[in-house]
């Protein structure tokens, strides 16, 4: 790839492809009247999508400790492991990251099954973990097995698939394995135009970004700039 647009492509990459956090992994009945363990977990998930770091690592060490009082094994245990993680690997603390997605992954295969969509989402967010030290040997089948999960869970026409599919685009990409990239890109674009997703959509926006980075930089620089007029136009896509 040219410098200067392998430069552009791995800043779309590091826009497009973030660290997910863990939605709800099981019934709301399940925890009960758990007022101080949502409370410590609702302020640092709203602190990390403010960007406060701090204020997100302190939250979730304290929903952390408090889910312990239910059980090493606790599945409360899990979803604050993972949310934890999330916020080291953001940090660059890989070694601790990885730690605690293992602690997430091991207590929710245990306790929801392996198959399961919160399990799905700790897998997928260790696969990128590894991929963004260039462990590219172990990240991808972790990948691959995220994506196995939502299409098992969610199915082929999910944006949660489309999601995985842009995740696994990127991963091809940075590598330089640009064919594999489109495909996976072609993929998740599919799926949310046929979904009706609005053009503005931030899932949208940033596999159009990708998509066109990968045209660009395999010589269709046309094709390209026709995608990245689909930006700025603002329009609707409807199925």
């Amino acid at each position: 790839m040219r410098s200067a647009a392998r430069i552009a492509l791995y800043r779309v990459l590091a826009a497009g492809v973030a660290i997910l956090l863990t939605v709800a992994s099981t019934d709301s009945a399940v925890y009960g009247q758990d007022t101080l363990w949502h409370t410590w977990r609702n302020g640092g998930l709203q602190a990390m999508q403010e960007g406060r770091l701090g204020d997100a690592e302190r939250l979730f060490i304290a929903a952390l400790e408090q889910a312990e009082k239910f059980g090493a094994d606790n599945l409360r245990v899990a979803e604050a492991a993972n949310d934890l993680a999330v916020v080291y690997a953001a940090a660059g603390n890989t070694v601790k990251a990885e730690l605690l997605f293992h602690r997430s992954l091991l207590i929710g295969e245990h306790g929801l099954g392996p198959d399961h969509p919160a399990v799905g989402t700790t897998i997928q967010n260790l696969g990128i973990l590894y991929a963004m030290q260039y462990k590219y040997q172990e990240a991808e089948p972790l990948l691959k097995r995220a994506l196995e999960i939502d299409l098992k869970r969610f199915g082929a026409t999910h944006t949660r698939t489309a999601l995985t599919l842009k995740t696994l685009s990127s991963f091809y990409a940075v590598q330089g394995r640009l064919a594999e990239a489109e495909q996976f890109i072609r993929k998740s674009l599919a799926i949310l135009e046929a979904g009706s997703v609005q053009q503005g959509d931030p899932q949208m926006t940033t596999t159009l970004q990708m998509f066109a980075a990968i045209l660009r930089n395999t010589n269709r620089e046309r094709e390209a700039q026709e995608i990245e007029r689909r930006l700025g136009a603002g329009a609707i896509v409807y199925q």
